[in-house]
């Protein structure tokens, strides 16, 4: 790598880590009957989407420190017969391990604190996920997203099927015109918000019916 491209490299992650701040503190400003009455939209309008629609294998986040709601999307779903499942906070590595459940009751603190599948659920390999519902601290232009700098959504994305698709859900006050990136950060689909739905990649689901 080149000198100037350190340079650049080194001058994103600073520019993220300073945005991660501020959205961070910005978010601990929602209230909770706020992000409830949001959240609620914006998962209406992610299920009103193709991409939900045509999925078939659905990877779902159980949500922290004010990230969007998901349990009407986990509802839904289940009733839809898809196949749901969440990641699991022991990683080997980088890539996220996703065991599906069948019923809200399954899902119980993990080591971290975040709702996980018990080790009595299935466990579903990630090339098999069709359609991954992301979260982040913010979300830019053409599908660009920050998350918390660990890592672990992009490189799991990466090591997904081609066939598969990303979405992000975040409230309108996340999405930055402006968000620093690097060479590892993987772009969504779509970007779905209380008040809109933003292309990203965009990239056709038919081939979900394949």
């Amino acid at each position: 790598m080149s000198e100037t491209a350190v340079d650049t490299a080194a001058a994103a992650a600073e520019n993220k880590g300073t945005l991660r701040e501020k959205l961070t503190a910005q978010r601990k400003t929602m209230t909770a009957d706020v992000i409830e009455s949001r959240g609620l939209k914006v998962q209406s309008r992610f299920l009103a989407s193709p991409y939900y629609q045509k999925a078939r294998t659905v990877a779902l986040y159980a949500p922290i420190r004010g990230e969007v709601p998901t349990r009407d999307i986990l509802i839904a779903a289940l009733l839809d017969e898809k196949i749901v499942c969440y990641p699991l906070s022991h990683v080997h590595g980088r890539i996220l391990a996703f065991r599906a459940i069948k019923s809200e009751s399954e899902l119980e603190p993990g080591r971290l604190g975040v709702r996980e599948p018990t080790n009595a659920s299935e466990l579903i390999a990630v090339d098999q996920i069709d359609l991954f519902v992301v979260p982040g601290l913010g979300f830019g232009p053409g599908g660009k997203r920050l998350g918390r700098g660990g890592g672990y959504y992009d490189a799991t994305l990466k090591a997904a099927s081609p066939r598969s698709r990303r979405v992000g859900l975040s409230f309108s006050d996340q999405i930055v015109q402006v968000l620093p990136t690097t060479p590892d950060d993987v772009d969504m689909d779509q970007i779905v918000t209380e008040n809109q739905t933003l292309r990203g990649l965009d990239r056709d689901c038919d081939f979900l019916d394949t």
